[in-house]
């Protein structure tokens, strides 16, 4: 979805309030769209625009330069001689609107299953995490939510380190039932994790002297059926349920 020129600088006024990772190239975008109004081109006797000044040329030339700088993937250049980067200012507060948009955004999530090598029954723990090469975004959520931070050194030189702020079982559950209400493409995601979470607290398991016991059929089925409907929901190819009723029904109750 794409906005130009003037429905740009309109989208950019009402958002940009509210941005936290990108605040720095709207600041910038919205210089521009206001220099640019405020030097309207001259047209000759015929209505044709006169080419620019070379002093004109060199300020547009100057804001590219700038927003290509912040939007460049790689680490900057202090970074590059390895000078340690702190951002200015204090915590701020994440409302739980922005978080519910960022979870949208870039938020995953899951139920992770592990098959023991004992051969009981399969382990499902509910997963939530959101990730960016934005480091103090996620510190203020987990100030504000909790959380696992975790650091994922880059891959290649010309990428960023990236990090991700992880809850997993009833950690999710605060966290969902707060943003809940907000989400839009992890709606029914949330959901699912809800339902799994509420089942796992209705479910007791005993124990065989110091392991717990296996868990009844009917338990594992039920849990097994929670862990496709959202791996379906979060599967990146075409939907798995196109031209199967019975997956597609699976993957939206």
């Amino acid at each position: 979805m794409i906005w130009t020129n003037a429905a740009a600088a309109g989208f950019l006024h009402k958002v940009a309030p509210y941005l936290r990772i990108k605040s720095k190239q709207a600041r910038s975008l919205t210089q521009f769209v206001k220099h640019c109004w405020n030097s309207r081109r001259r047209r000759d006797q015929f209505g044709r625009l006169l080419p620019l000044s070379m002093r004109e040329l060199e300020v547009r030339e100057a804001f590219y330069r700038r927003l290509k700088h912040l939007n460049k993937r790689g680490a900057t250049a202090l970074a590059r001689r390895g000078v340690a980067f702190s951002p200015r200012g204090g915590f701020r507060i994440v409302s739980v609107k922005y978080l519910a948009g960022f979870i949208d955004a870039e938020g995953c999530l899951m139920i992770a299953k592990v098959n023991p090598l004992d051969c009981r029954n399969p382990l499902y723990r509910a997963r939530l995490c959101v990730g960016n090469t934005n480091r103090r975004i996620l510190e203020d959520t987990q100030k504000a939510y909790g959380g696992i931070l975790t650091n994922h050194p880059a891959q290649k030189v010309a990428w960023k380190d990236a990090y991700q702020l992880v809850w997993t079982d009833r950690r999710v559950e605060s966290v969902l039932n707060s943003v809940r209400p907000f989400l839009r493409i992890k709606k029914r995601h949330a959901k699912i994790l809800l339902e799994f979470i509420s089942h796992k607290k209705k479910t007791r398991q005993g124990h065989v002297g110091k392991t717990f016991a296996s868990l009844p059929r009917a338990v594992v089925a039920y849990r097994e059926a929670l862990y496709q409907r959202i791996r379906i929901l979060n599967a990146k190819g075409p939907p798995h349920g196109r031209g199967r009723p019975d997956l597609a029904q699976a993957a939206d109750p």
